[in-house]
This record gives structure tokens, C-alpha cells and sequence, in this order.
């Protein structure tokens, strides 16, 4: 009913203006689409956003931002307001859109990309969930993102020899130990870390805080290299920290110095490693440093987190030892293999003991399947308490049809196995199913299909929004369809669908040439894209196309996504995907 009431119109209007010229009317073509016609009002929206990345940035207090991508339906629609509002552990993200009055635009969707910094200091630790309309992500912090006291400043080191001209200069420093230790909770095995520790960039460990405090031991007989130039710059002179961790160098003229460590050459591989830097930056010991004649330049120091210390203060015969699982990493229980067929199975598992895993420790078969895995296998680290290993093991499905299991604990250097939780009977596992495999499919069988529905949500007489209708924001007064297929809501036919080869492209606009097959809805609004061989796809639908502009627009997608109307899809050989479905609502 849609399209002929809008046809009707614009026949009539035609016939009006040919009239008033005394000339026989020209014959009616197809309107162009409605984001050619200049409106009266400027038109608002809300933004259809694909996908958010929580992004958390190398700094403590954490900074995080959200960055959001999506499509703009058009050239001259953009980005109007971006508001940010936060109630217990959820932030709510809301962006709207403006499109000018009396504007001619083009017809092809325009991708934009948003960030936003959160407000995040003084969070508690804790997950947090980050929702910009309708597409959400979470991040987590393992401490409270907040600012600590600071330690005394620590008295600066002095040189450990004279210069002997008083025109020269002089740079001296500190090499320390940044403590953080990580020891597991008594009762649920989490990590619990000390005063010092941060949160880690990958969010799951901690290291220290980079801040020379006064209770931190120097470290002695590191090997720290100077340079002329900026950094990185080396080879002028060398010098060694002493008991106290400090370093001079003396007797230099005015200029610009690069100071640095290299924790991998000798003797500092063996001081230091392993661990990693924590001052001047995260990763890297290099300063540059500027100097004038006879100026003495002090504090050019540097934080070194060993990785797994202290391990020398828990006492073995008095700790506990208990194993946390994680997560799967490959092969998740129950996968399918042909008889004979080797694969490699991979657990993530957390230390939630009080004992450190050391050397001697390693994952042992204890009963079940062994599935031609060895008897024992090495740790690949020391694991502290609080801290996770990724361990693998090559295995080789039976020859027989029919489900498998194999249990794994861990031992200890004593020879005492130790499971799950700390209980000996629970095990770390591996769960697979043998089956010989069904006949190859035939070439080109595929099947691709799926359903368009008119998905309905309207204001009622009394200002309440119909059933099927959802808020884009709590309070917003905006309300689209739920994306929801509903047994009342009809199914729309002659609906062109479009295939094409390859991922979809994320600015939405499908290349011409690149449709290699398409399909029509029938009265059911179903449609079908047989013959298909194994492969990536873009299913699409555009709504501006000249099949489909009479019968969608005015209007939007509302699934699989607000404004998204298309689908990438990784289609196996002989398989059937029947749900690649599109909801569209009128306007």
C-alpha cells in the first residue's frame, strides 16, 4: 500500500503542472530515491554502529576509549551528538545523526569512526560493560584505577667518583628492583596483588608500578651503556651499578647523551632475566639526556619487574598447590575426528595454589584415553601463584569409532599429584568423538536462504510505544522494531537479494560487477541461493537499488544490525545456512 499511495501522488502532481502549461502529459517515470528530494526539516537519528573496541591505554591511572564504527545512511547525514552517561558498571554510549533540510545528497553509505574517552578514574576493580546503541564490549580492571599515595622521594645516589674538571658533567642514576608480587587467594585461588602492582596492558596480569620507592633494593652489577646523540646511541663508555644499584658517568662534556641498558647481553642477562623494564617506559631502558658543561644531571634511573619473583620466600613444605582451569584454547569437548587423525589440545591453566610451580613440577597423564600423549611434560615457565601457563600436547585420535577422555593433573618436584581446586580427584581433561567421515558433498550444492520481514514498531494514540517496539536509550523517547521476527508481523515479497564473492566490505558498498548471483522473495518473503560451492559470501540487500526502492524505502534495516543490511558468510560444501534473515521497518 506503501508504494502505490507514493506513485499515485507523484502522477497527480505531473498532471497538475503539465496542465497549467496547455501540453500533453509526459508518461510517469520511477521516482529517484527519497535522498534526492530536498525535505523541509532537518532529519535526526540514531547512529547504526557495527562494532565497539574497548581500547585501555598504557597508563595507570588505566585510560580507556571506546572507539565505535558504523554506517551513515548517506553523503550528508553525520554524526550530531555523542553523549556518554554511566550507572554502576555500565556505561551508555548514545550517537545521534542530523541530515540538513532541503539537501541533495548521494546515494552511498558513508562509514565513520568514533572514539570516546571514558570517565574511568577512581573505578573500583571490576568489569564494566560499554553499550553504544545496541553493540556493546566490556573491560576489566584487576585493581582500583586509582591514584595511590606516593613513597618519600628517594635520595638521590651520589657519584661514585669526582669528576676531575670542574667544566665537565656528569649523569648518574639508580638500576632498582620494582617490586610487585602476586600471591592467590585462600579461598577462590584469585590473584591478589601487592601494594606497588598495576594492572598489565593485557589485562589479565599485573606488574609493578614504575615509582622508585624507598623500601626497593638497588640492583648490583648491571652494566649500563652511554652514547652521544639521541637515543638509541651506544658505545661512548660503560659503567657498573654498585651495591646500591647506582651509576656514575663523569667527565663529559656539554651535549646530549643517550643512556641505556641492554638486559640481553652478558652480565645482564643473567642478573636480570627474565622480566622486563618498567622505567623510563614499559618495555624499553633508553633516556635521552641533555647535559651542559660542568651541570651534574641526577635520577636517570631505571625499574627493572623481575617476572617471577619473589619465589624464594614461599616455604615448599608448607604451601598449597592447586590447579584453576581457564579456558580451552583449542579443541573444545566433543570436536569430531576421523580415526587416526592427530591434533594438538591446548588448556590455558592458573596457578591458585600458595606454591610457585617450579623446576621439577610438570603435567602428567593420570588414567582414560591416552591417546599416544606422553607420560609427563615439562612446564614451559615457572607459574607464581596468581599467574597462568598455556600448555599443549599432540595427540592422536583412535583408530576406533566412539567418544574418548583423558585426564591430566599436575606433579610436583616431590613426585605428589595435585588437581583441580587442590582436590585430587578432579582432573584437567580432554573430551573427543571419532567418526568416520559422511560422503564428500557434491560439487556446487550449497544453499544459502532465508526470510524478509516487515519488523513493525509504532507510536500509539496514546504515546505509548506498540509491542516490538525497543528504546534506543533509557529515557531517549526513541524507539525502532526489536529485530525480532513476530508470528504477526508479514513478509515482504519481491525483495531482490544480492550475492557476492568474498568478505563484505566495511564501507557496505558492494563493487559493481561483483554479484554473481541474486535472489527474489516470494510471498512468504522467503528466498533461496542454490548451487553454491564452499566459500566466503556477502549476502546483501539494497534498499536503493532500482528493484527494491519502491518497495523498502522509506525505511531501515533493523537485523541483523540497526542500518546493516548484509551478512558475511563462510559457507562449507553441501551446507545449508536457512537464516541468513533481514527485518526492515518502515518509516
Amino acid at each position: 500500500m506503501k508504494t502505490k499511495t507514493t506513485v499515485l501522488t507523484l502522477i497527480l502532481l505531473i498532471f497538475l503542472m503539465v496542465g497549467c502549461g496547455g501540453s500533453e502529459p509526459e508518461p510517469t517515470k520511477t521516482p529517484p530515491p527519497p535522498t534526492d528530494e530536498p525535505v523541509s526539516q532537518p532529519v535526526t537519528g540514531i547512529a547504526a554502529v557495527e562494532s565497539i573496541q574497548i581500547l585501555l591505554l598504557e597508563s595507570f591511572p588505566v585510560q580507556v576509549n571506546a572507539r565505535m564504527r558504523g554506517i551513515l545512511p548517506d553523503g550528508c547525514t553525520t554524526i550530531d551528538q555523542i553523549n556518554t552517561d554511566k550507572s554502576g558498571n555500565d556505561f551508555t554510549i548514545t550517537l545521534t545523526t542530523f541530515r540538513p533540510a532541503d539537501a541533495v545528497c548521494t546515494e552511498e553509505s558513508v562509514p565513520f569512526d568514533e572514539v570516546v574517552a571514558l570517565d574511568v578514574l577512581g573505578l573500583d576493580a571490576g568489569t564494566y560493560t560499554v553499550t553504544a546503541n545496541g553493540v556493546s564490549g566490556t573491560f576489566t580492571f584487576d585493581v582500583d584505577n586509582r591514584i595511590q599515595e606516593e613513597a618519600e622521594p628517594t635520595a638521590v645516589p651520589s657519584p661514585t667518583s669526582e669528576p676531575t674538571d670542574p667544566n665537565s658533567a656528569v649523569i648518574n642514576g639508580s638500576v632498582w628492583h620494582d617490586l610487585c608480587a602476586v600471591a592467590a587467594g585462600e579461598e577462590d585461588g584469585e590473584p591478589i596483588p601487592s601494594e606497588g602492582c598495576i594492572a598489565a596492558a593485557d589485562g589479565e596480569s599485573f606488574q609493578a608500578n614504575g615509582l622508585l620507592e624507598e623500601s626497593e633494593p638497588g640492583l648490583e652489577g648491571v652494566v649500563v651503556g652511554l652514547g652521544e646523540g639521541a637515543c638509541p646511541a651506544d658505545g661512548l663508555a660503560t659503567a657498573v651499578t654498585d651495591a646500591d644499584g647506582n651509576y656514575t658517568f663523569t667527565d663529559l662534556p656539554g651535549g646530549d647523551y643517550c643512556v641505556s641498558i641492554d638486559a640481553l647481553s652478558a652480565p645482564n642477562d643473567e642478573i636480570l632475566l627474565p622480566g622486563g623494564w618498567t622505567l623510563p617506559q614499559s618495555g624499553e631502558a633508553l633516556a635521552n639526556v641533555v647535559v651542559e658543561p660542568g651541570q651534574t644531571v641526577n635520577g636517570i634511573n631505571f625499574g627493572w619487574d623481575y617476572e617471577f619473583l619473589p619465589l624464594a620466600e614461599v616455604d615448599q613444605t608448607t604451601c598449597t598447590r592447586s590447579i584453576g582451569f581457564e579456558k580451552d584454547l583449542t579443541v573444545p569437548d566433543d570436536t569430531v575426528f576421523s580415526p587416526g587423525e592427530e591434533f594438538v589440545k591446548s588448556w590455558r591453566l592458573r596457578n591458585t595454589g600458595t606454591c610457585p610451580w617450579i623446576e621439577g613440577y610438570s603435567f602428567v597423564f593420570v588414567n582414560g584415553d591416552q591417546m599416544g600423549s606422553p607420560e609427563s611434560l615439562p612446564l614451559p615457565k615457572v607459574v607464581a601463584p596468581g599467574q597462568t601457563v598455556d600448555i599443549s600436547v599432540t595427540l592422536t585420535a583412535p583408530e576406533e569409532t566412539g567418544e574418548y577422555l583423558g585426564r591430566w593433573q599436575m606433579r610436583d618436584a616431590n613426585g605428589d599429584l595435585f588437581g583441580v581446586g587442590g582436590f585430587i580427584e578432579e582432573t584437567i581433561y580432554t573430551r573427543i568423538v571419532v567418526a568416520v567421515a559422511g560422503p564428500t558433498p557434491e560439487p556446487n550444492s550449497a544453499v544459502i536462504g532465508g526470510v524478509i520481514w516487515e519488523d513493525v514498531c509504532f507510536i500509539q494514540d496514546d504515546g505509548a510505544p506498540s509491542a516490538g517496539c525497543v528504546e534506543t536509550e533509557e529515557g531517549s523517547g526513541f524507539y525502532v522494531a526489536d529485530g525480532s521476527l513476530n508470528f504477526n508481523e508479514g513478509r515482504l515479497s519481491d525483495i531482490v537479494v544480492s550475492l557476492s564473492a568474498g568478505a563484505c566490505p566495511d564501507d557496505g558498498v558492494i563493487p559493481a560487477g561483483s554479484v554473481i548471483a541474486t535472489a527474489t522473495t516470494g510471498p512468504d518473503g522467503i528466498y533461496r541461493l542454490e548451487g553454491l560451492d564452499a566459500g566466503l559470501y556477502c549476502v546483501s540487500v539494497d534498499a536503493f537499488s532500482d528493484d527494491n526502492v519502491n518497495l523498502l524505502i522509506p525505511g531501515d534495516w533493523t537485523w541483523p544490525a540497526l542500518g546493516i543490511g548484509r551478512y558475511g558468510i563462510n559457507l562449507d560444501a553441501g551446507e545449508e545456512i536457512l537464516d541468513v534473515d533481514f527485518g526492515w521497518q518502515f518509516r
